[in-house]
């Protein structure tokens, strides 16, 4: 397994990892701090450009096998 791919899962995982986080903090209905706030709209906003990156890689990382 290359180093590219290796890196295209990381990517993929950590973009779900994102979702997961901004789906949490937008759901949430309690007082919340605006940092928090802050991370979890950007968490939501680019988990979908994280994942297109990360699988890109992962077929990059496949070709040169």
């Amino acid at each position: 397994m290359t180093s590219t791919r290796k890196l295209g899962i990381g990517i993929s995982i950590l973009a779900v990892f994102m979702f997961i986080i901004g789906a949490s903090v937008f759901t949430y209905r309690g007082n919340i701090n605006p940092v928090v706030s802050k991370i979890g709209m950007f968490s939501f906003m680019l988990w979908l450009p994280t994942i297109i990156v990360g699988i890109i890689l992962v077929v990059v990382g496949r070709k040169k096998c």
